[in-house]
């Protein structure tokens, strides 16, 4: 029988074959009416426009890097003060610091990014319904599909660019983009109507994906044509879910938007329904910590911190080793010049200060507590996208090399956990989620949390340190109006909101909205 890994290494390769025909999208001119016309009279022609649509979210402006390790890290103040003199951009986000030019040319591409998705979701919702895909079940998923990503990426519009969520002094509008055509100006939106066609939107996906998704019938494992049961489509789109914002990840992004709002019965609400979600009788999903992290039976390291059993949503990004290691490091060697990195201070005695460092898996082998720099002091550097091809010597093992280099994690299930953790009004159930949850990292919590409020105290931490190069800190330190950052400085409100591109309309220009 075929081992996991080898059914990993398939998937990845057969993502990045349906990526590698999207080219003929991303070279649409807005102004080509008749390639876009050629381009959606086939199912196939809306499979490339999608694949389109995640191949732009997996770029470094967007998930592939900014997103995820360095520009949005920076602004929770993760790494270690970067030179400003080598990487101004990550300098002056550390900072707060948004008028200056790499700041403003960062902020462009990232807001340019977002809306460029969501300008290739809206031309597929456009043509959907226009008779060229007959399923209906792939016309349900493909529309699905779409409706989630133009939410998606909005959503972080406005976690980014939008105002502070609770007790908020400023008030921002933002644009909600619905239509294709780029001579059409975008609405722009108060808070709580943005949230509202935020919420519209997933509920229509929801729906679409809830009637055609393949994830409700068959197992992860069978979707992605591994294990003793491997199921296989006509139709090769309906594989491979976990890589596609399928049915579970709408319901998740569902969650953590209204946990952002202050809606915890309803991030609750669909959290569990996550967590508790069976497929054919058996957990949709579980967490995966102690499979992914830690030694195989020969003893050998194997840390995959992406972990990917666990990833409800993952963006699949192949030049993801070009660069992830001269940015983050990894090895044994640390350039303080070039690299983002940690000190021992902010590993021992800020993340991990108190907490169980003898099992905990995340520390043991997220993190490379033997890096150096070139006058040999530690600097733990982060290992979630590193891997050593010494410990990759047989076939086997490079195929689960395979899997560990392209995975961006998106949405996993630790999230879920600390959704419902964070949402629950009943104390003894956030102890026994918490227990759960921290057993996948190897750690028996033997103590209770007193308190609700000790929860929510402890989760800020937990975001930090679960997270760490994901890119989710900063909205939980938004969400909470955190004033004082874990490893960083204080925060004003104005520092939790980044400025809209200076080329952009601005119907906030009047406000005071100020920024450094």
């Amino acid at each position: 029988m075929k081992t996991r890994y080898f059914h990993w290494s398939l998937l990845l390769l057969a993502i990045a074959t349906v990526l590698g025909s999207c080219s003929d999208w991303l070279d649409v001119k807005p102004e080509s009416e008749e390639r876009e016309k050629d381009l959606f009279t086939s199912y196939q022609g809306f499979k490339d426009a999608l694949a389109g649509c995640y191949s732009t979210m997996a770029g470094t402006d967007l998930y592939g890097e900014r997103l995820t390790m360095t520009d949005i890290e920076d602004l929770a103040c993760l790494w270690a003060e970067p030179k400003q003199t080598s990487r101004p951009e990550d300098y002056y986000f550390y900072h707060h610091m948004y008028t200056a030019p790499e700041s403003e040319a960062a902020i462009k591409a990232i807001y340019g990014g977002l809306f460029n998705v969501v300008a290739q979701a809206n031309k597929i919702l456009e043509h959907v319904n226009n008779g060229a895909i007959t399923d209906p079940d792939a016309r349900n998923v493909m529309e699905g599909e779409a409706l989630a990503l133009r939410a998606w990426c909005q959503f972080d519009v406005l976690r980014l660019f939008g105002q502070v969520p609770q007790n908020a002094k400023n008030s921002i509008k933002l644009p909600y983009s619905m239509q294709a055509d780029i001579h059409s100006l975008a609405t722009y939106y108060g808070f709580d109507d943005y949230v509202k066609l935020l919420r519209a939107d997933l509920s229509r996906a929801d729906s679409l994906l809830k009637i055609s998704d393949p994830i409700l019938k068959y197992s992860v494992s069978s979707l992605n044509e591994e294990g003793s049961d491997p199921v296989a489509f006509e139709d090769d789109y309906m594989t491979y879910r976990q890589f596609r914002l399928n049915y579970f990840a709408v319901k998740g992004l569902e969650a953590r938007l209204a946990l952002y709002i202050g809606d915890r019965a309803t991030a609750y609400k669909e959290a569990m329904g996550v967590i508790n979600a069976k497929v054919n009788g058996e957990p949709f999903m579980s967490l995966s910590g102690t499979a992914d992290l830690g030694k195989n039976n020969n003893g050998t390291i194997v840390s995959y911190g992406t972990l990917p059993h666990e990833c409800v949503f993952a963006l699949s990004n192949r030049k993801l080793a070009d660069y992830a290691f001269t940015t983050l490091g990894g090895g044994t060697r640390v350039d303080e010049n070039s690299m983002l990195y940690i000190t021992t201070d902010m590993l021992n005695k800020q993340l991990y200060n108190g907490r169980n460092t003898t099992s905990d898996n995340r520390y043991l082998y997220v993190w490379n507590r033997s890096s150096v720099n070139y006058s040999n002091i530690t600097r733990p550097t982060l290992t979630k996208y590193y891997y050593n091809t010494s410990d990759y010597s047989d076939a086997s093992s490079y195929h689960t090399l395979l899997t560990k280099i392209q995975i961006m994690p998106m949405l996993r299930m630790s999230e879920l956990y600390l959704i419902a953790i964070e949402s629950t009004d009943d104390l003894a159930e956030a102890n026994s989620l918490y227990k759960t949850y921290m057993a996948s990292h190897n750690v028996n919590i033997t103590d209770n949390f007193t308190s609700l409020q000790a929860v929510k105290d402890e989760l800020e931490y937990e975001y930090t340190r679960e997270f760490y190069g994901e890119g989710q800190a900063f909205y939980a330190y938004k969400r909470m109006g955190v004033q004082w950052m874990l490893l960083g400085g204080g925060m004003s409100e104005a520092d939790y909101e980044l400025p809209l591109p200076n080329t952009e309309f601005d119907p906030n220009a009047t406000t005071d909205s100020s920024t450094k």
